[in-house]
């Protein structure tokens, strides 16, 4: 029978592709795509594609036709009348937390960007066009390890070339591991303008704590006023109140420790907020929230994401004080191991840029509209006018009615000298005394995952020291790794190590020097690493989240300082690690107890030890991790607030070097790659016809 050209050209473009077509079908380029929404791709796809399109939008304003809206007591109105705007409507805006109109940027319309829900081993396939006028933009599959497909990691100039405007990128990669991801821009600061959205991997094993499926909350710091590079200009010259000509000081968490210059006017969760006036920290603008309905005597699942430029946040649901941790970064963690594991409790937890925590929690009170509450750890106490910086949501009934709600005014007011609150993954040892709350450290959770492998890191091959930290003199100290000041390559490091113009040399960089280059560092195949990620010297003063690209890794012990008890404050770095050189900077350092070898360091937890991909470095101590170089690639290591990554707190690991060039362009395609084999599919339908 005769095939017309469609037939023959969808047969040819599978054969050439990819081999097997599937039933869900192939797309040519992203306007033929279904866009990436939930719903987009089933369980029993052998394949999940779609598109994503990135443009500029403001916030506060409609689009067909555009008007400006207000907030009003939870909900929205036309800027020129008083009448409520319906629900449909509604959902067209983006809001942030109703104050003003700003640029920010959408994925397919949203912000944040629409949700993509696939299941493990999936073949993903995500068509990302930029629509952007003037900016070039990349797309990191954060969780996502990419093994075998390095160049669709996403990260530019390490990667890829960054997607220039009216240009299309297409990423290829397989959905692995399970659990809770993201997917983010991965180029200066981009992300503080929203170029971010959920990316959540369904398990094949389906004895994993139950219910799986559940709500998504993806939390932002908000700024009112200031795009990505004026908000990197201000970290680096200061923030001012240009209305009243006074300088804004940066604040610091409950134990002292610093946060850089970013001015957080309010939270977000899934792009809403509300804005609390500066005057009264109870007085808010009424601007709407995002809303998750539940059913009394039901157990849900939040699956928190934390997407802030800056700042770490507290969790915890007004009016249930129990959440049951079940995992951070896709991998399900416990307390205890074997007879003696028990479900992690916890009244609140911390989360940090780049993390993720899954919890879950018993809809067990009065049927009535809670708050879920993303409150930020600075110490705002002294504060005058007080402020308060939190980011809500809204937790209602089935059957309620309400459509707003006010934050508690007593606090922790549950939490007692008889019954502390535990709060989870803390950056520091302790709370006031008086304020009856208890840190539970990271380390202290064990994994629950039933194929872990912790097993195969049991014997650490090599340890390496990563002080991360803004060491040097007075006018020059720079986010750095080991005093190195990362510079972007110009071309992708995985295809052009060759073209690399800025290499670090021995004679500019050092113990007591700092230098800027494009620092990389070469893993061996198959070896055991374990890393001792500091926070020392005289550049400490700031906790850091570092994220390694491609791996997870083992936390096996966290080594902080020394605290007063009493008031929580940080004292004295921690003893167990010797800065060397003259002056401090701890750009290279080594155990201070020479006893203490690669497996041979107290305290160490090796009986499933939990899994991560980004873990919080305290400042004036360390964290210990394992993991094994089986994943080809030039891999990002650098800290997961914006601003210090885009200060230079970042490096490359360039691992099995010697594996990884076959790979370098596989999963990544551009729309280059499309025309040839277009091309080439047109001439075999000429040539040789099909029957």
């Amino acid at each position: 029978m005769y095939l017309g050209p469609f037939f023959r050209l969808r047969f040819l473009f599978c054969l050439l592709f990819v081999k097997k077509c599937t039933s869900q079908g192939w797309w040519l380029s992203p306007e033929n795509a279904p866009t990436c929404k939930p719903g987009t791709c089933g369980e029993n796809d052998e394949t999940c594609e779609c598109s994503l399109t990135i443009e500029h939008r403001l916030t506060m304003m409609t689009t067909n036709p555009p008007l400006l809206v207000l907030p009003t007591n939870g909900r929205l109105r036309f800027y020129n009348t008083s009448s409520i705007m319906p629900d449909e409507k509604m959902s067209e805006v983006i809001t942030c937390d109703g104050y003003g109109s700003r640029l920010v940027i959408a994925i397919n319309g949203k912000f944040p960007g629409p949700e993509i829900v696939a299941y493990e081993n999936h073949k993903m396939i995500i068509h990302v066009r930029n629509l952007m006028h003037t900016d070039s933009t990349t797309i990191h599959w954060h969780g996502m390890h990419q093994k075998g497909t390095p160049g669709s990691d996403g990260v530019a100039f390490i990667s890829q070339s960054p997607i220039l405007p009216g240009r299309t990128f297409t990423y290829k990669f397989t959905a692995q591991p399970h659990g809770t991801s993201f997917y983010h821009a991965h180029i200066g600061d981009q992300r503080s303008m929203g170029l971010y959205g959920g990316l959540i991997i369904y398990p094949k094993y389906k004895f994993y704590s139950q219910p799986q499926v559940g709500f998504t909350v993806i939390i932002q710091d908000w700024n009112h006023d200031d795009e990505p590079e004026a908000l990197y200009q201000r970290m680096l010259n200061g923030v001012y109140n240009q209305d009243e000509k006074t300088y804004i000081e940066p604040t610091k968490s409950i134990d002292g420790a610093n946060f850089s210059r970013f001015h957080m006017h309010s939270g977000l969760i899934n792009g809403k907020g509300r804005f609390y006036s500066y005057n009264n920290a109870l007085n808010h603008n009424g601007a709407p929230l995002e809303m998750f309905e539940v059913e009394h005597g039901r157990s849900y699942r939040f699956r928190v994401i934390s997407a802030a430029t800056l700042y770490p946040f507290r969790v915890y649901v007004q009016g249930h004080h129990e959440l049951n941790i079940r995992a951070t970064d896709g991998f399900e963690i416990v307390r205890g191991t074997g007879s003696e594991s028990r479900d992690l409790i916890v009244e609140s937890f911390i989360i940090h840029p780049g993390e993720r925590y899954d919890f879950t929690f018993l809809a067990n009170q009065d049927p009535d509209i809670y708050l879920l509450v993303a409150e930020s750890i600075e110490d705002l106490r002294t504060k005058n006018p007080p402020e308060y910086h939190a980011a809500e949501a809204l937790i209602r009934y089935k059957g309620n009615a309400k459509t707003t709600k006010d934050r508690d005014n007593n606090g922790q007011g549950h939490c007692t000298y008889n019954k502390p609150c535990m709060i989870f993954n803390c950056p520091y040892l302790y709370y006031p005394t008086s304020t009856n709350l208890k840190c539970l450290k990271f380390d202290q959770a064990n994994s629950n995952e039933y194929s872990s492998k912790f097993k195969e890191v049991v014997t650490a091959d090599e340890t390496l020291f990563f002080n991360f930290a803004f060491p040097g003199e007075p006018g020059n100290t720079p986010g750095s790794v080991n005093g190195h000041q990362f510079i972007s390559p110009t071309y992708p490091i995985l295809t052009n190590e060759a073209a690399l113009t800025t290499p670090c040399k021995a004679s500019e960089c050092g113990q007591d020097k700092i230098c800027s280059c494009t620092y990389n560092v070469e893993l061996t195949s198959d070896r055991v690493y374990q890393f001792v990620l500091t926070n020392l010297g005289t550049g400490r003063g700031w906790s850091h989240p570092v994220h390694l690209h491609g791996h997870y890794f083992y936390v096996v012990k966290m080594g902080f300082g020394t605290y007063d008890e009493s008031t929580g404050k940080f004292l004295l770095s921690s003893t167990d690690i010797e800065c060397l050189g003259n002056k401090s900077y701890c750009n290279e350092a080594q155990w201070a107890n020479s006893s203490w070898t690669d497996n041979n360091i107290p305290g160490l937890q090796l009986d499933y030890p939990p899994e991560k991909d980004t873990i919080i470095v305290p400042t004036g101590g360390y964290v210990i991790i394992r993991f094994k170089a089986d994943n080809p690639g030039a891999w990002f290591f650098h800290c997961h607030i914006d601003l210090h990554n885009t200060n230079g707190m970042g490096m490359v690991f360039l691992e099995s070097k010697d594996k990884y060039k076959g790979l370098s362009n596989t999963g990544a395609t551009n729309e280059y790659g499309i025309l040839r084999k277009i091309i080439l599919i047109t001439i075999l339908m000429v040539v040789v016809p099909l029957y």
